[in-house]
């Protein structure tokens, strides 16, 4: 499971900027890949990461090397 994340910046009627949080699910590295590579090229995206889950409620996580 992969996580692309990323944020929009875009201008409010009184110039100001607002900015929006957004997240997608993949199944594969490949395809969250191919979509953060798509993000870069749009002129809003702020930021924009490629993530793993390390652990949730809602996906499988990865194991961590060592425990904390």
């Amino acid at each position: 499971m992969f996580l692309v994340v990323w944020t929009e910046c875009h201008e409010s009627k009184d110039e100001r900027a607002v900015y929006e949080d957004h997240w997608l699910a993949y199944d594969t590295y490949a395809e969250a890949a191919d979509n953060y590579d798509k993000l870069l090229e749009q002129e809003e995206v702020y930021t924009a990461s490629v993530c793993t889950v390390v652990e949730s409620t809602d996906y499988e996580g990865i194991e961590p090397d060592e425990e904390v």
